[in-house]
């Protein structure tokens, strides 16, 4: 069904009394766990907003661990921010074993309640799976995983460990995609039918499958249609326009397309439908509108163990945490050099960043939104017909 303004899909709950109703009997444990979740981000908020208002600092106290696993990447796509960025692309320090890697996972914990696995391609390490098990163990409040997709079928087991899998997909035309990716022809077609078979699973696997989509010069008029694909799928969408220099670029900031689907993705983000969020995070985001950025809520740690202070951006230093011990140690030694104050323009647009700071602007729409993704399958919409809705394409 193409998303074309005859046909709208809205979220429906279903009636609690009635058959069918999504949530399970013995759905209790997931409260508990959500309202410890909860409690969580309110203690942190709190702590940090007397860091900002009393003590006049900007260095705040963790909310994700944000862990490039590896730099090695199976594609080659052509916006990937990392490899536009020259600070980042110089170093591409090696893979610690898996021994060190997990020691990595023990001395994040101490600061960090959630993490987030990123690469590179984090699949292409051997014991990713391994490596995300072990987040259970050491009783990490959300566990994600970003990934291209290619490799999911060798790694079913990963998705009962993880309580989000993001999956990049940038258009439904395969031979675009494959284009963008920069990998062979009939790639993006496995990877369409790999998300629906993982779509399929979160129910029972109890995660929430994703889509990221980068908006480029290329990809504009398919975003529609991938709206279409992830609501009829029951996918949640994260969208974000192309950088370079972790900056966006020219192109998208003057282009009046741009702008009209921007506006359709606001629409349908503030009427509830399952694009990932809150309204003011992807309007900056996508927008580019300024913001003042908090980068060590989301420290970001390097494969070789390094945290990059303040941020993957600035990288003033980088202290290892196999040294250090842990990452508080890592931001007080920050801090001892370089001052409460980061003198950050706030001009790159990385999505953790901007997640940080809307996090401290508008805590409880940001606390709602982490619970929400933390249920698994949390959308639950069904397709309706709404003829009074017309996307902003006239299609």
């Amino acid at each position: 069904m193409a998303f074309k303004g005859n046909e709208s899909y809205i979220p429906v709950k279903k009636n609690s009394s009635g058959p069918g109703y999504y949530f399970d009997p013995a759905s209790l444990r997931l409260k508990i766990q959500q309202a410890r979740l909860g409690f969580s981000f309110i203690k942190k908020f709190a702590n940090n907003w007397l860091k900002i208002k009393i003590a006049k600092s900007s260095i705040l106290d963790p909310l994700f661990g944000y862990y490039l696993v590896t730099k090695r990447c199976n594609f080659r796509c052509r916006y990937c921010y990392a490899e536009s960025n020259e600070r980042i692309a110089s170093t591409c320090p090696e893979d610690l074993n898996e021994q060190d890697t997990l020691k990595i996972l023990k001395i994040m914990r101490k600061d960090v309640d959630n993490i987030y696995f990123s690469g590179g391609e984090p699949l292409l390490r051997k014991d990713i799976v391994d490596i995300v098990k072990a987040c259970r163990t050491l009783n990490y409040h959300i566990v994600g995983l970003t990934t291209n997709g290619i490799l999911l079928p060798r790694k079913h087991e990963i998705a009962e460990y993880l309580d989000y899998l993001t999956i990049s997909l940038d258009t439904l035309d395969e031979k675009k995609n494959d284009m963008m990716c920069g990998v062979k022809d009939g790639t993006s077609k496995k990877i369409i039918e790999i998300i629906k078979e993982f779509a399929a699973m979160q129910k029972e696997k109890k995660f929430s499958l994703l889509i990221n989509a980068v908006i480029t010069e290329h990809n504009i008029p398919d975003i529609y249609d991938l709206m279409d694909f992830c609501f009829r799928y029951n996918i949640g969408l994260s969208v974000i326009g192309q950088m370079e220099n972790l900056r966006p670029i020219a192109f998208l900031r003057n282009n009046k397309e741009y702008f009209q689907l921007v506006e359709t993705i606001l629409d349908l983000n503030a009427k509830g439908y399952p694009i990932i969020g809150m309204p003011d995070f992807n309007r900056t985001m996508l927008t580019f509108q300024d913001h003042t950025c908090y980068p060590t809520l989301i420290p970001t740690v390097y494969p070789n163990g390094d945290l990059l202070y303040p941020c993957e951006v600035l990288n003033s230093r980088r202290y290892n945490l196999l040294e250090t011990g842990s990452i508080s140690r890592a931001l007080k030694l920050g801090q001892k050099e370089f001052g409460k104050k980061i003198n950050c323009p706030g001009e790159c647009y990385l999505p953790a960043f901007i997640t940080a700071s809307c996090f401290m602007e508008q805590p409880m729409s940001a606390i709602k939104q982490a619970v929400k993704l933390r249920m698994g399958n949390c959308y639950n919409t069904e397709i309706v017909e709404n003829k009074a809705w017309k996307t902003k394409t006239g299609g």
